[in-house]
């Protein structure tokens, strides 16, 4: 357990690795000024006037690497996810309502985050068809960012999470576990680069036991207009027992409504076989 954390912990820093030099380049003075700042908290909450733009893990896979402000509360929600599978004569769907993510900052770097999904339908269309319906898995995850909450070009978080076995229907009934390391790029011309490594303790039912995979995510994003804006994604997945990856290509429109509220749509397309195509609506909001 302990060399599988220790090779969490190497592999959530390798995003950050081209750009750590850059800590060198801040200005003289530049922490002072920040530790200057009121030290606010979950019950101190930032002042509105004062609020950091708001920034949200979803709609792509790549998680953001800016932490809610402290005192501040922020939903983000897949309203609907309808995804369908096919793979060897057999058709898979899958309906998610509701899937939200709340988030609780607690510090200036820092925030709680609380994954739930409130209702899923899940169809099998095989010799034997099976349907299940009810509420999911529930995720804990906390957020702390390293660098750029504040400012600066670049970002880097680390977000340790495990998920709960709490659906009784939906799920696979096990534990689970692991640490994401998301890293943020601001480019000129409203351009911007994502990317993350996640790392993940997965349980496999089948085989009855537990294995490491590797996600790694890129995305670029671009503003349109002042409140409009879009992305384009690709994310894979490695089961480290095997030698094949599943991947998807994301996309989709953004349309910032006020500086507190967020809509979104888009498509995972898949890219390997064996893997979900999706479609989903969401919203983000801010208090």
């Amino acid at each position: 357990m302990l060399r599988f954390l220790l090779l969490l912990s190497v592999l959530c820093y390798l995003p950050g690795i081209p750009v750590v030099a850059q800590l060198s380049l801040r200005p003289v003075g530049q922490d002072s000024v920040l530790r200057s700042r009121p030290r606010y908290s979950l019950f101190r909450p930032v002042p509105r006037a004062r609020l950091r733009p708001m920034s949200t893990d979803r709609p792509d896979a790549t998680e953001s690497a800016y932490s809610v402000d402290a005192g501040h509360f922020q939903v983000e929600t897949d309203v609907v996810r309808l995804g369908q599978q096919r793979f060897d004569g057999e058709a898979n769907q899958q309906l998610a309502l509701n899937h939200a993510n709340l988030k609780l900052g607690l510090t200036r770097q820092m925030d709680l985050q609380v994954v739930v999904e409130s209702y899923t339908i899940q169809t099998e269309d095989a010799e034997q068809p099976v349907r299940r319906a009810g509420f999911g898995d529930v995720t804990l995850r906390l957020k702390r960012n390293l660098w750029g909450n504040d400012g600066g070009a670049t970002a880097l978080a680390l977000m340790p999470f495990v998920k709960l076995p709490t659906g009784r229907s939906c799920g696979n009934q096990a534990w689970e576990g692991g640490l994401v390391a998301p890293f943020a790029w601001q480019l000129p011309h409203d351009w911007s680069f994502g990317s993350q490594l996640q790392a993940s303790w997965n349980r496999d039912p089948e085989a009855q036991q537990h294995y490491l995979e590797l996600a790694p995510t890129v995305t670029v994003g671009h503003d349109l207009y002042r409140t409009l804006g879009g992305f384009v994604e690709v994310a894979g997945a490695w089961d480290t027992r095997a030698t094949a990856w599943v991947a998807t290509l994301n996309g989709g429109p953004i349309w910032r409504v006020s500086d507190n509220l967020q809509l979104d749509l888009g498509i995972n397309l898949a890219l390997t076989q064996a893997t979900e195509t999706s479609y989903f609506l969401g919203f983000s909001f801010r208090r």
